[in-house]
């Protein structure tokens, strides 16, 4: 096997599972910092259909559904990146990848 997807595999999984950490707990206020510039580049794209006078809740009710939805996502994320880990180490520990197709 190369010696380059073992260490291409082992940063995938530390990247993926530091995003996705970083998501799930807000870090520094991430997740927040980035549904705010989601919801504000996305606002150009919302229509509100005419027999609906005014969008759903106010604006901190949608900020406050939209970062829980992102920290589940965060959530997932750092469980992906524990799966890859996995994969890269029983790739290195058995010398060939993961089948992923029997």
């Amino acid at each position: 096997m190369e010696t380059w997807r073992p260490l291409a595999g082992a940063v995938l999984s530390l990247a993926v599972s530091l995003v996705g950490v970083a998501l799930a707990t807000n870090f520094r206020g991430v997740t927040e910092w980035h549904v705010r510039r989601s919801i504000s580049t996305a606002s150009v794209l919302r229509r509100v259909p005419p027999w609906r006078w005014l969008p759903d809740g106010s604006p901190e009710e949608r900020l406050a559904r939209f970062v829980l939805l992102e920290r589940v996502l965060g959530v997932a994320f750092a469980a992906a990146g524990v799966m890859i880990f996995i994969a890269v180490g029983y790739g290195i520990v058995t010398g060939q990848p993961m089948r992923l197709v029997k």
